[in-house]
């Protein structure tokens, strides 16, 4: 039985290195705004993680599960540095989507500011104004 927990931690280092590059391939996607590839890379990481979760609870089924600390201390320390390097990267991530969508509401506010300052108008007063018309409906 032993060999089943064996063949099982190998799958969870083998899971963990695929969402490594998963994550790397987000942050390069990320970092050169290609926002198209994101939600294909989102699926694919939520795949691999409940792949990770369900071998995880393999593994926790097993009666040699307690051999995880003492013969297969090996293996769980490689697994665990796999994951702290996932969940660093991912955090990296994070920060990086954070920082873009603050980046892409700036742009917005700056556009609408543009938009709003190029339609003032002023009645016959002096006083100022704000115009919705483009001056797009002017028949002559």
């Amino acid at each position: 039985m032993s060999q089943t927990l064996l063949a099982l931690l190998e799958r969870q280092k083998l899971i963990l290195t695929k969402l490594d590059k998963l994550l790397k391939d987000e942050f390069a996607a990320l970092k050169n705004r290609q926002a198209f590839s994101l939600p294909q890379i989102s699926q694919q990481k939520q795949k691999l993680l409940n792949e990770l979760n369900a071998n995880d609870a393999a593994i926790g089924k097993l009666p040699e599960s307690g051999e995880l600390k003492t013969t297969f201390r090996s293996h769980m320390e490689e697994i665990q540095k796999q994951l702290q390097n996932c969940q660093r990267q991912n955090s990296v991530n994070g920060r990086l989507i954070q920082l873009s969508i603050a980046s892409n509401r700036r742009l917005g506010m700056t556009l609408s500011k543009l938009k709003d300052r190029n339609s003032l108008t002023y009645d016959d007063k002096g006083s100022t104004h704000s115009s919705s018309s483009t001056g797009m409906d002017i028949q002559c």
